[in-house]
């Protein structure tokens, strides 16, 4: 089964929230044989969405299922945020990701300097300290590209698998899902999230896995996710997680 669990239809706001924009994905998710479309617009933007789309896209694409999410930017001093931002609509999943550390946008190509501040080791401990309290938090269902922080390809020194270890050992323990996202073929580490030796502990550890793409172009869509489908049954998956207001329901792979 496709599926295709982090798409933003309104990229970082370069687009309306209309039908006339969110159509492209949802054309593009049907040609790359996606069974569900989840549609996860940056918490930031959320004032800007007009629920009644995904209503109305839903009876004009009955082939694909559509579902609502959100990406939140996690802060730790604002989770009574985080249960404002739950109680807004009946969303199908919410995503928790870490693009910050501090005032640090550490995944913006115009900020790369500061990684050269940074002992590197200390820097993924940082990194997966503040996911590990997203995690704990019990805000969110899923993790939004666990590894992100490899982004422009700084790698640690000591191992990775076992600096991410705490944070993966909260994940089993939170119940949540880890996205296979596959944009990370496309940034400068050109190395999916999470890399394959996370994605196998994970597998190792029954943590489930469903598929994103992170598509913030319609054109990018469902890129990729018959290649991480193939990943994930390699490493031995035979099941994606998918969501209906909130409640996991595996699907076959």
């Amino acid at each position: 089964m496709l599926v295709d669990y982090h798409v933003h239809g309104l990229g970082h706001q370069t687009r309306q929230h209309t039908l006339a924009e969110l159509t492209p994905f949802v054309v593009q998710g049907l040609q790359q044989g996606l069974s569900e479309i989840g549609f996860a617009e940056h918490d930031a933007y959320i004032e800007d969405l007009d629920f009644s789309n995904f209503q109305h896209l839903q009876r004009q694409f009955p082939k694909i299922r559509i579902k609502i999410g959100l990406e939140v930017d996690f802060w730790p001093e604002q989770e009574k945020r985080y249960r404002q931002l739950r109680e807004i609509y009946s969303w199908d999943y919410l995503i928790g990701s870490v693009h910050y550390l501090g005032d640090w946008g550490f995944d913006h190509p115009d900020y790369t300097e500061r990684y050269r501040e940074w002992d590197i080791d200390a820097l993924y401990r940082t990194y997966y300290g503040v996911l590990t309290q997203m995690i704990q938090s019990q805000s969110f269902d899923l993790v939004g590209h666990l590894d992100l922080i490899k982004i422009f390809g700084y790698r640690p020194h000591s191992s990775g698998l076992k600096l991410a270890g705490p944070t993966l050992a909260a994940i089993r323990e939170a119940g949540m899902t880890v996205e296979i996202n596959t944009a990370g073929w496309y940034k400068p580490v050109e190395e999916v999230y999470p890399a394959p030796d996370l994605l196998e502990a994970c597998f190792q550890m029954g943590i489930p896995i469903t598929f994103s793409s992170d598509a913030h172009r319609s054109e990018d869509t469902g890129r990729d996710i018959i290649r991480a489908r193939e990943l994930a049954w390699k490493v031995g998956y035979r099941q994606v997680a998918t969501y209906v207001q909130r409640k996991r329901i595996m699907q076959p792979l």
